[in-house]
């Protein structure tokens, strides 16, 4: 209809994380637990990298699908992580992981055509899949299987316009780590219904108990159905410097070029030179930082449990999902009370899916002493709605 906005777009849901940090900023100092941001900058070294690659000239258009020696340095950590030899020619730089997302749909599923996604889960898979014209199919992970999927769930929702899972293992918001076990399973599933694999392994840096593998590791003769996508972000801290990359099946290599060009075009030639320093350089403050995260998920996992907050313990990644179903209030009322009138921000979990909606996700990747406040103000905000005192094994709010 002309002079009309799609209709079809206008059905996507608002990312309720981003919508309460637009409804936070009428306050001037808030507590945020609810985005996953690193509380560190990027290490110095990467920093040096790109300030260096600008003033050296590289701000100009690469290939789309990045730097060969990206894509080499890409391949070297793979076989460092996983053992595993991947042709630097099945790797795509992307403008971010999210890119890499959105760019692998785009070349795997048209219109009307299913795509299996967890709940709880990334929001931004239900928006990509709606963007294009798909169909999200949630499949089912509850805090009573540690946020591992159900196999029998998972085929049951298995239809003929079925064509890919998306799986995301540490994963967004759960914090659950998918065993080699649990892989093999999955990918025997998807092999019997022939369905491509779309596995999103941007935490994997950040594992603290459990097995990390990769699907590429496990299966590595399904690869021809097997899309890894990764990045920057998170494990190296790089958030706003957008850099991702997906390892793709040899015949969707021309494919994925051809669709990046009227998308996103390539990263930024700087940014990936930043990346190369990345994988190349020091690697000592990655594990540095994941022991950070592990001690600050153990504190805020202790906070919880002295408050009586329901929580699952994650694995992974740097979230934890609150259950908060006793004080009868669905998360996204829940979360806006609490920014209100104590100042802190957590994600209604209902953005993540159906199974969020009485649930809550902290991100923990903050700093410590602004986790441990935010986790008391939440506990005395809990506690007054369940009808319990605010003050806990001796500890108190400080409002």
């Amino acid at each position: 209809m002309r002079g009309k906005p799609s209709l079809h777009r206008q059905k996507m849901r608002p990312n309720s994380i981003r919508k309460i940090m637009v409804e936070a900023t009428q306050y001037e100092d808030v507590i945020s637990m609810q985005i996953g941001e690193p509380e560190v900058d990027t290490a110095a070294h990467i920093v040096a990298a790109g300030q260096l690659a600008m003033a050296q000239g590289y701000t100009h258009y690469t290939s789309n699908a990045g730097l060969p020696e990206l894509r080499e340095a890409i391949a070297g950590r793979m076989k460092r992580k996983y053992d595993i030899d991947i042709s630097p020619a099945r790797i795509v730089v992307t403008s971010g992981a999210v890119s890499a997302l959105h760019t692998i749909l785009l070349a795997l599923i048209d219109s009307g055509e299913e795509v299996l996604i967890p709940d709880p889960g990334y929001p931004n898979y239900e928006g990509m899949l709606i963007m294009q014209h798909a169909e999200p199919v949630y499949y089912k992970t509850d805090a009573e299987r540690q946020y591992i999927p159900d196999m029998q769930d998972i085929e049951s929702k298995i239809t003929p316009a079925t064509k890919a899972i998306i799986v995301n293992s540490p994963c967004n918001p759960t914090g659950a780590v998918y065993a080699w076990k649990v892989w093999g399973e999955l990918l025997q599933l998807a092999e019997r219904h022939d369905l491509f694999v779309i596995s999103d392994e941007i935490y994997d840096e950040l594992v603290y108990e459990g097995e990390v593998c990769c699907p590429l590791q496990v299966r590595p003769d399904l690869a021809h159905r097997i899309v890894s996508v990764n990045g920057f972000s998170k494990g190296y801290a790089m958030t706003g410097w957008r850099l991702g990359y997906m390892i793709v099946p040899e015949e969707l290599i021309e494919l994925t070029w051809k669709l990046l060009e009227p998308t996103t075009t390539c990263a930024a030639e700087f940014t990936q030179k930043a990346g190369i320093a990345a994988l190349t350089g020091d690697q000592t403050h990655i594990e540095e930082e994941r022991l950070r995260y592990q001690h600050k998920r153990d504190r805020a996992c202790a906070l919880l449990t002295q408050y009586g907050i329901p929580h699952s313990r994650p694995q992974g990644a740097f979230y934890i999902m609150a259950d908060i179903s006793a004080t009868g209030r669905t998360s996204e009322p829940f979360a806006l009370e609490l920014l209100h009138r104590y100042q802190v921000i957590v994600a209604p979990g209902e953005g993540f899916g159906p199974a969020g909606l009485y649930s809550v996700r902290i991100c923990f990747a903050g700093k410590l002493e602004q986790l441990e406040e935010g986790i008391h103000r939440l506990g005395r905000y809990y506690g007054e709605l369940v009808g319990r005192s605010s003050e806990v094994l001796g500890e108190s709010t400080l409002l």
